[in-house]
């Protein structure tokens, strides 16, 4: 990903890609809860969504509706409540 990363900012784009104005720990800690998150669902959301429903999987079609109503709820607290 590093080496794909350096050809296209040096070699494919003539425009400088932006840099992010996260911080690292921030997305430290965001990278470890997507894993655990991963492991937790044994699975993550595209595998469940595309390859679990596609198997008429019950476990990906539960896991699915867990993440879209998580999402859901979380939208409506940022944007209703917190915005």
């Amino acid at each position: 990903m590093i080496i794909g990363g350096v050809i296209y900012e040096y070699f494919w784009t003539t425009q400088p890609t932006p840099r992010s104005t996260f911080l690292p720990w921030l997305m430290l800690i965001g990278g470890f809860l997507v894993g655990f998150g991963t492991r937790l669902g044994n699975g993550c959301t595209s595998g469940h969504g595309v390859c679990g429903l596609g198997r008429l999987s019950f476990r990906s079609l539960i896991a699915v509706i867990t993440f879209l109503t998580t999402a859901m709820i979380t939208v409506y607290i940022k944007n209703q409540l917190l915005g």
